[in-house]
């Protein structure tokens, strides 16, 4: 008599069993995925439709980069958009500023913002200066006075001219009363701390180490 065992019909060797589990473990992973995904394409499209913008928190940031921060606002004729700014700057309109730890001379300074793609801060209205000033007094720890430097340069005697080629406008300025003076030395400007009203601009030799503000272009996606 054989020792054979015959498997009965409409059965499967358990050695054959697990080959084909092993076979089809893969296909039912990738199915299960497939329809992972489009249950959440689903779903982010149904909020979408119902203006929740939960699911465009995902978009692709600017420039690869997932150092963003972002506020949500609307254009338009193009419905939401994001307005970001690189982590560490402050949003304001449509710039985003930077203010720093360290100090530099002007010089320096215009050099450190030039690399980070940006300028000196070029303040042209009242609300923009509002703001600068605001953030740059709530970096005053006690009664540490505190200096920075913007893109504002005399270029010849009483001739002031901002580092992007944006025209000087005299209406449009805030400087300290009785500032700029000493013309001769004095050549650079900063947001002088002290001062407790908005008109805080004041001239400095520019070899003075302050900190700086430096500007961009906020990002729109």
């Amino acid at each position: 008599m054989s020792s054979t065992k015959e498997s009965r019909p409409g059965t499967a060797d358990p050695a054959e069993k697990k080959k084909l589990c092993r076979w089809l473990s893969p296909w039912i992973i990738l199915v299960c995925a497939l329809v992972l995904k489009a249950c959440v394409i689903s779903i982010c499209a149904v909020s979408l439709l119902k203006g929740n913008p939960s699911c465009e928190v995902h978009k692709a940031l600017p420039q690869s980069s997932t150092d963003w921060q972002c506020v949500v606002g609307r254009d338009e004729g193009k419905g939401r958009v994001w307005t970001c700014c690189p982590r560490g700057w402050e949003l304001f309109q449509t710039s985003c500023y930077y203010f720093s730890r360290d100090i530099m001379t002007w010089s320096g300074s215009k050099r450190n913002c030039t690399g980070m793609g940006s300028h000196l801060a070029v303040i042209t209205t009242e609300a923009e200066q509002a703001f600068i000033s605001g953030y740059a007094r709530r970096t005053v720890i006690g009664i540490q006075v505190e200096n920075y430097h913007i893109g504002l340069i005399q270029r010849e005697k009483d001739q002031w001219g901002w580092v992007d080629m944006t025209p000087y406008n005299k209406t449009a300025a805030f400087w300290i009363p009785g500032e700029p003076n000493n013309l001769n030395v004095e050549n650079c400007v900063a947001i002088d701390t002290s001062q407790k009203g908005n008109r805080n601009w004041n001239n400095f030799p520019c070899v003075l180490p302050f900190h700086r503000i430096c500007e961009t272009a906020a990002t729109n996606i």
